[in-house]
């Protein structure tokens, strides 16, 4: 018999709706190769949200019940219950999902640290503020402590490493991803009213609208490409929750959207309806000043669809030659990129991008390939 390795997770992010980690999290798990051969503890201090239930249907997943009054505060569950039941019960490895580790882990236990972005550092100011201390608190630790850090691109894995002296050969590279065969089946539903009702070839944009996705921006181009095409320009739809952006933005941009009629807001879709709106789109805008990686970006390449993205490294990574980018920070940029919305909807190509290495089948392999070096080094 087998004896299987038992891996302990920090699934927090699986305890509220659909979000870039908890995704992340639960594609990996469901696609994990060799899953005769680990058992995943899920650690998370609020039930799992209806999202990811999938989860739980697995062989090799198990809730982690308890925690008492320490469930009041996700960080203290976090920082004080997780440790205590590590000293209490056998699990080979610990896995921190959100670049963050327990402290007071047992001294012999291995841990492998997934690193996402380095928005503390870079964008502090994009942050909610409860976020900006528990990182600032535990992030440096947590690098140290780790093992193994598997960062989700390339850009991120080497600003982490000039950032805290981590040594490059005791890191990788996994790259969130799509599942193809599913975002298919997805299509085969019949799209909903509110998708029907937008028409087709649309500009198109997906992320929530907080601080670094750039809306203000985003928002200053689509005024100019108005201006620039007043009896021809094509509506704008927003597919993501309002976040934290600035009051008197989210403001601006309702009160846009109630004037013009021409700017749509779309919160809570579905995953049927967000391969829809995908698929049906005309043209994907992608303005953020910084991301770890860029999920959005993929799907939309996964459906053909003409990205015209900001410049920097990371959507290169994605991208490679076959998309547009573009400044992203003046009044002269903005105007750019009206420029080049209205050729794109005037002279429409498509644009040849794969997305081969950006599977959710790829980051598991990759992940378990982690876990197990870790772990025979441990041995």
């Amino acid at each position: 018999m087998v004896k299987t390795k038992r891996i302990g997770l920090d699934a927090r992010p699986l305890s509220t709706r659909v979000s870039g980690v908890g995704r992340l999290i639960a594609e990996t798990l469901k696609a994990f190769p060799h899953k005769e051969e680990y058992d995943f503890f899920l650690f998370s201090h609020l039930p799992i949200h209806d999202d990811h239930k999938a989860v739980l249907t697995l062989p090799n997943v198990t809730w982690v019940s308890g925690g008492g009054f320490l469930k009041w505060k996700g960080g203290l569950y976090y920082n004080l219950y997780i440790p205590f039941y590590l000293l209490k019960n056998r699990i080979d490895l610990f896995w921190g999902s959100q670049q963050v580790l327990p402290p007071f882990l047992p001294r012999a236990l291995r841990a492998v640290l997934t690193y996402c972005d380095l928005v503390l550092y870079l964008y502090p100011e994009t942050m909610r503020w409860i976020a900006k201390v528990q990182q600032r608190l535990f992030q440096s630790y947590s690098v140290r402590r780790s093992s193994f850090i598997l960062s989700i691109s390339k850009q991120t894995s080497d600003d982490m490493c000039r950032k805290f002296g981590y040594p490059v050969d005791q890191t990788g590279v996994s790259y969130p991803g799509v599942n193809p065969v599913e975002m298919t089946k997805l299509l085969e539903t019949e799209p909903s009213n509110r998708v029907k009702d937008l028409g087709t070839d649309y500009l198109l944009s997906v992320s929530t609208i907080e601080p670094r996705k750039n809306y203000p921006f985003l928002l200053n181009a689509y005024r100019e490409y108005r201006k620039l095409d007043p009896h021809h320009y094509r509506p704008w739809v927003i597919v993501g929750k309002i976040g934290w952006e600035s009051h008197e933005f989210i403001e601006e941009l309702l009160q846009e959207r109630a004037l013009y009629k021409d700017i749509y807001i779309l919160d809570s879709v579905s995953d049927s309806e967000l391969q829809h709106l995908y698929k049906r789109a005309g043209l994907f805008a992608f303005a953020s000043k910084y991301e770890g990686f860029g999920i959005p970006m993929v799907e939309a390449i996964f459906h053909g669809l003409p990205c015209i993205v900001s410049d920097i490294p990371t959507f290169h990574e994605i991208g490679k030659e076959g998309v547009t980018y573009l400044p992203y920070q003046t009044k002269e940029d903005a105007k750019l990129w009206a420029e080049t919305i209205k050729k794109f909807f005037e002279h429409p190509a498509p644009q040849a991008v794969s997305i081969e290495e950006f599977t959710w089948e790829n980051a598991a392999k990759i992940t378990e390939e982690v876990f197990r070096k870790v772990l025979e080094e441990g041995e």
